[in-house]
C-alpha cells in the first residue's frame, strides 16, 4: 500500500489550513480511502469541527505512545489536538529528538492502516510545526488572496528548505492553495494574479471560493461534499487534483468529480 503523509502549513493565521485540512480529508475519505487527519495545533480547531467531545489524541500519543483515533466523519480518524499540545511543545525544546517525535510514532503499525495522513500546523514554525514537515512526504501552502498574503512566506520557505537538509530530504513542496476567493474586489484579483506570478505551476489550478458554507458545514459536523453549493465541486476538483500531485494514480479524472 503507498501512503501519502502530507503536512498543511503556513505560519500565518487565517488562511484556511484546518478548512483544507479537514475538507480534503473529507473529500479522500468519500472516495474510499482511509484517512488519518492530525490536529498539531494546540488550539485544536480542527479536533473541535469535527468532534463533539475532546478524546485522547496526539498528547498521549507523543508523552505515552497510547493511540486513539476516533472517528471525525465515515471514513476519517482523527489523532485529536488540544492546548496541553504548547505545554509539550515547550517541553521538547532542547530534547535530541525534539524534531523527530512525530515521525518516530507514525513507525507504529497503527498508523500503516491508512492510505492518507493530513496534518492540520499551528499558525507558527516551532516545534510541532517542524516535527509535521520532518514526518510529512509533502508540504502544501494554504494561502488567503487578502493583503500582506505574501508576508512571511519567505521565512516559510526556509524553514522547508532546513527541514529538508536536517530531517527529511525526501519533502516535497506539492502546492500552493488559494483559499476563500472572492472574485469580486478587484483587489484579491490582483492578489491572486501575483501569488500566481510568485509560485508559478505550484499553485493548484481549482481556487475554494469564500463562503458562509464553510461555517455552517463547521457547525453541523459535515463536509462541503455533503452540501448543495459550487463549493462542493470546488473541493472535488481540489482533492483529485492533490491526489494526482502526490502521485495517486487511483485520482478519479475531472470529468469524474464534475
Amino acid at each position: 500500500m503507498q501512503q501519502h503523509i502530507i503536512a498543511l502549513s503556513n505560519q500565518k493565521g487565517g488562511v484556511g489550513k484546518t478548512t483544507c485540512t479537514r475538507e480534503l480529508g473529507i473529500y479522500l475519505a468519500s472516495t474510499g480511502k482511509r484517512v488519518l487527519v492530525i490536529d498539531t495545533d494546540p488550539q485544536g480547531n480542527l479536533t473541535k469541527s469535527l468532534l463533539d467531545e475532546l478524546e485522547p489524541g496526539l498528547y498521549e500519543a507523543l508523552s505515552g505512545n497510547l493511540f486513539t483515533f476516533p472517528v471525525g466523519y465515515p471514513g476519517m480518524h482523527i489523532l485529536c489536538g488540544d492546548v496541553r499540545l504548547a505545554l509539550l511543545e515547550k517541553s521538547l525544546i532542547g530534547e535530541m529528538d525534539a524534531y523527530t517525535r512525530v515521525r518516530e510514532i507514525l513507525e507504529h503499525e497503527l498508523f500503516q492502516n491508512f492510505d492518507y495522513i493530513l496534518f492540520d500546523t499551528p499558525p507558527s514554525l516551532g516545534v510541532l510545526t517542524i516535527n509535521a514537515l520532518t514526518a510529512a512526504q509533502h508540504v502544501i501552502i494554504p494561502m488567503n488572496p487578502s493583503l500582506y498574503s505574501m508576508q512571511g512566506t519567505n521565512d516559510l520557505m526556509a524553514t522547508i528548505a532546513k527541514v529538508k537538509k536536517n530531517f527529511n530530504p525526501g519533502l516535497n513542496l506539492a502546492g500552493v492553495i488559494i483559499n476563500a476567493f472572492d472574485s469580486v474586489p478587484v483587489i484579491t484579483r490582483q492578489i491572486r494574479e501575483e501569488i500566481r506570478s510568485s509560485f508559478g505551476e505550484l499553485v493548484f489550478s481549482t481556487v475554494l471560493s469564500k463562503s458562509i458554507r464553510v461555517e455552517e458545514a463547521i457547525a453541523s459536523k459535515t463536509g462541503l461534499i455533503d452540501s448543495i453549493c459550487k463549493l462542493k465541486d470546488e473541493v472535488a476538483l481540489l482533492g483529485t487534483e492533490l491526489m494526482i500531485r502526490v502521485g495517486d494514480w487511483s485520482a478519479p479524472s475531472s470529468a469524474e468529480v464534475v
